[in-house]
């Protein structure tokens, strides 16, 4: 059962119009395991991995490298992470983004805050948090190519004081190599009238071949996108989203739009949308936003909690291809993640039965989808063809 698209809007953007149905969906292979609570997964060097992992005790995000064969090993540690609120989740290292020899890392709330005295209210933990670098970006420069170290490089926590500072910390892995890690930006929290405190939470990182000279961070507690001045630091909002008209029948009418990830889609931004309670299927979305302007545009509607999509282009003339990876087809309902495929004006469902992923990655040489599951610490494959 497929589900029609009322029609492209152009070769760069689609208009989906109700949720894909059920098709033959595929078994996805077990690649890779062992892995903290995943964030996001992006594609390294020679067909590697690389992940942001978050553990359950203070400070123990780290970026693992995973090998072509599936193998993990460890390349930063001691990043800033802690449970946040409301759940106690572990929270720290979220987008990733490699450029050569430079990692950039996106770092979440982690314990910065905690829940009010009224409920569905936040205020700053005042009985100490984990680290003084929560929702920040990190600049980690390598000598060499990051797939070719044989040991891990260790953040201490003195040295998060001292990047709160603006310093630069020299790292040294147990080979004796050296990368130099920079707080390159910080963001913080906004005064709200229902919230107390709107809390800022970075969750994905991109930059457009097009303009080096700017990353783009979709902030999923402050629901806008960040574009940040690389030579500086500097940010300014790009695009504040408004929230979502509620699909369903219950209350609230609007919901919260809750940005995933954002993506780069030739000279645009794609951002995927979670929304919030009640988590009404169809309610979630990917728009298109153009990073001059901050403009928005619908590109694939009607589908349920979105956490990241992916795109491949094809042959000269041809539409590219998009997976949209939904983290529940039914949050409340506990129904479980998937994957959608969007090939041309039809979409499918590719893989089904997921639990709790939270991000994708093709390998368009190898010709696969790689899917992370932050519920059972693992990374799946799913071959898509070349």
């Amino acid at each position: 059962m497929h589900t029609k698209l009322k029609g492209f809007l152009s070769a760069t953007a689609l208009l989906v119009c109700s949720v894909p149905g059920f098709a033959q969906t595929q078994q996805p292979t077990l690649f890779a395991s062992g892995l903290s609570f995943p964030s996001k997964i992006i594609a390294g060097p020679g067909g590697s991995l690389l992940a942001a992992e978050t553990g359950m005790t203070p400070n123990s995000g780290v970026v693992s490298l995973i090998s072509p064969s599936g193998t993990r090993t460890t390349l930063i540690e001691g990043l800033p992470s802690g449970p946040s609120v409301p759940n106690n989740d572990p929270d720290g290292p979220n987008g990733l983004l490699l450029d050569g020899n430079t990692l950039y890392i996106a770092i979440g709330e982690g314990d910065l805050y905690v829940s009010g005295t009224a409920q569905g209210t936040l205020a700053i933990n005042t009985k100490g948090i984990s680290s003084p670098i929560f929702d920040t970006v990190l600049q980690v420069t390598f000598p060499q190519s990051v797939e070719r170290f044989a040991g891990s490089f260790q953040l201490k926590l003195e040295d998060h004081t001292a990047l709160l500072d603006g310093k630069a910390v020299t790292l040294t892995n147990s080979a004796g190599d050296k990368a130099t890690m920079m707080l390159l930006t910080e963001f913080r929290f906004r005064p709200d009238a229902q919230e107390v405190i709107k809390h800022s939470h970075p969750f994905g990182i991109t930059r457009l071949d097009s303009d080096p000279t700017h990353l783009y961070v979709n902030d999923a507690g402050l629901n806008l996108v960040h574009q940040i001045d690389l030579p500086s630091g500097k940010k300014r909002t790009l695009v504040q989203f408004p929230k979502f008209p509620n699909q369903g029948t219950t209350q609230p009418p609007v919901v919260d739009a809750v940005p995933t990830n954002v993506r780069a889609y030739g000279n645009q931004l794609l951002v995927s949308f979670l929304s919030g309670f009640p988590f009404t299927p169809g309610d979630a979305k990917v728009l298109l936003v153009d990073p001059a302007t901050g403009s928005t545009a619908p590109f694939i509607s009607w589908v349920n909690s979105t956490i990241d999509i992916a795109t491949r282009a094809r042959a000269a003339g041809s539409r590219p291809q998009f997976w949209v990876l939904e983290y529940s087809a039914n949050m409340l309902a506990g129904a479980p993640g998937r994957v959608l495929q969007f090939d041309s004006a039809e979409g499918k469902v590719l893989v089904d039965g997921l639990k709790g992923p939270s991000s994708l990655v093709i390998d368009s040489t190898a010709g696969k989808l790689y899917i992370a599951s932050r519920a059972e610490g693992k990374i799946y494959s799913v071959s898509i063809g070349q």
